[in-house]
């Protein structure tokens, strides 16, 4: 290898590598090509080239944009610019407030992606006048999408807007709710009524495609209970189960009805969950065999041209899950944040 090469080239084509090849394959070809370049700082430069494909999937999967077109970064001729990461083109509506991506007109920007171990994220001066000489250039607003890696098991992502009155950047947890990830995802929350219980039937004689408990057999149905209103559901409840799941669910008791039949009583730790937490939180259930989780942002954008998404959880499927409960009150939408703000950051930016 050229010792020519940057680290964070290096870093672009191990990640192109990881995403079409197996672990062990990987594990191999980076030894090769690391070697003393330092495997935590260029590793960690994959990691963050990653969450740019995360960041891109997550938007596909919450559908409110027509378009994400990731940008060359690599200058042909220099100046004094950096290219954001993606160009994107939103078409979304505004669900807490009623409103349709019928009654939106497309909304054109670009985006620059950062992940963060740390408990905010801060760009200078220097650095964010670049990326504004560029946006300036291509005529389109500038937003920031800031993934809090601390929170790695969550959707923990802030999408904030460009402050020109401003000569710097900082941007904390607050971002997350203060920003306009809401109208960017067009977002909301799901909140369960603290009083579901969630009680599932487990049969060991059981042949159906459904969930496995490895002591009590093949889950054949679910029921979903305040102790007014109930919701039973047969072997399609594999799903509506995996959407409760996100809300950390405890075992509170079981009962042996016979040597087959078991039944275990759940109740959701937590209460409430946002949109894009749950779709990420749910495509991160499905396991392997050998017990790795099967979603890959990076895997699936290179497969993009072919049927590799389609069995993706997306922001339709969950609205298609939620319904029955939000109908019979075990689950409430709310708005994230200031709702007026959000209608009116919805206006601004091409709504009718």
């Amino acid at each position: 290898m050229s010792k020519d090469v940057t680290r964070i080239e290096l870093a672009k084509a191990l990640k192109a590598i990881q995403a079409i090849s197996t672990e062990e394959q990987f594990e191999k070809i980076k030894n090769v090509y690391i070697q003393n370049r330092g495997e935590e700082s260029v590793m960690s430069a994959v990691n963050g080239l990653s969450e740019e494909d995360e960041f891109a999937m997550l938007t596909k999967l919450m559908g409110t944009a027509t378009h994400i077109i990731g940008l060359e970064q690599r200058p042909i001729i220099k100046g004094k610019y950096i290219v954001p990461d993606f160009f994107v083109n939103l078409k979304m509506g505004n669900s807490v407030n009623g409103k349709s991506a019928e009654d939106f007109n497309d909304y054109k920007c670009l985006v620059e992606v950062k992940s963060i171990q740390k408990d905010n994220f801060k760009i200078g001066r220097g650095r964010l006048q670049r990326l504004r000489n560029i946006a300036d250039l291509m005529g389109f607003p500038l937003l920031f999408a800031i993934r809090f890696m601390r929170a790695n098991q969550n959707a923990l992502w802030a999408i904030v807007e460009d402050d020109r009155r401003s000569a710097f950047l900082n941007v904390t947890y607050q971002g997350v709710i203060d920003g306009v990830r809401n109208v960017f995802w067009n977002e909301f929350s799901l909140m369960l009524n603290p009083n579901l219980i969630l009680k599932c039937e487990f049969s060991k004689s059981a042949k159906i495609n459904s969930i496995t408990h490895s002591e009590y057999g093949k889950q054949i149905s679910a029921t979903f209970t305040d102790g007014n209103k109930t919701i039973k559901q047969n072997e399609e409840a594999f799903l509506t189960c995996g959407l409760i799941e996100c809300y950390h669910l405890e075992e509170i008791k079981t009962e042996k009805v016979n040597d087959d039949i078991t039944i275990q009583y759940l109740k959701p730790k937590t209460q409430m969950a946002f949109l894009a937490d749950l779709i990420y939180k749910m495509n991160n259930l499905v396991v392997d065999e050998f017990g790795s989780v099967i979603y890959d942002a990076s895997k699936l954008i290179v497969r993009s041209d072919t049927d590799a998404h389609s069995s993706l959880i997306n922001r339709r499927m969950i609205e298609v899950l939620a319904k029955p409960l939000v109908d019979n009150n075990l689950m409430f939408l709310g708005a994230i944040g200031d709702l007026e703000f959000q209608l009116n950051k919805w206006k601004e930016y091409g709504g009718e």
